[in-house]
């Protein structure tokens, strides 16, 4: 009787491992699956274009109103302080597209080439080295041939 409740529980055990092991590849499956944003773009397309809309009105910035006053205008609001005439240095121009693109490449491109440097430097040390502990391994395995012993008086 002792051993069919034994029995029992080992298989009840077995049948929960294999559960077990179920469950935890249905989580990770599910965690994989909410971390993709591709799966958010299935499963509620016009959400995501909401989001992508309402993040691109954020981001576009508004429009200046621009208000050219006369002179007496002018003067009139200076004299209100509503405002405020400073000479300022003239500014240089902001550096234009196609040049931050330009800096933007050539940065990737020296890092690129770097990296690739380095990778080359490793493993060039590695060969290197590999080849120096061969090296030294061959020359302290003594050598087994008659012919190269120090005592024989045969030239070798």
């Amino acid at each position: 009787m002792r051993s069919d409740e034994s029995e029992k529980i080992r298989r009840r055990m077995a049948e929960l491992r294999r559960e077990l092991d179920c469950d935890v590849r249905q989580v990770s499956r599910s965690a994989r699956e909410m971390t993709d944003w591709t799966y958010y773009v299935r499963k509620f397309p016009w959400a995501v274009a909401a989001i992508a809309l309402a993040a691109g009105y954020l981001v576009v910035p508004k429009k200046k109103a621009v208000i050219k006053p006369d002179p007496d205008m002018l003067a009139e609001l200076v004299k209100q302080n509503k405002v405020r005439v400073e000479s300022a240095a003239v500014r240089p121009d902001k550096p234009g597209m196609l040049k931050s693109l330009l800096m933007m490449g050539i940065t990737w491109a020296a890092r690129s080439g770097i990296a690739y440097m380095t990778q080359r430097l490793s493993e060039a040390a590695q060969h290197k080295a590999q080849h120096t502990a061969a090296h030294e391994q061959q020359e302290h395995e003594p050598d087994t041939s008659p012919l190269h012993e120090p005592w024989s008086s045969q030239p070798g």
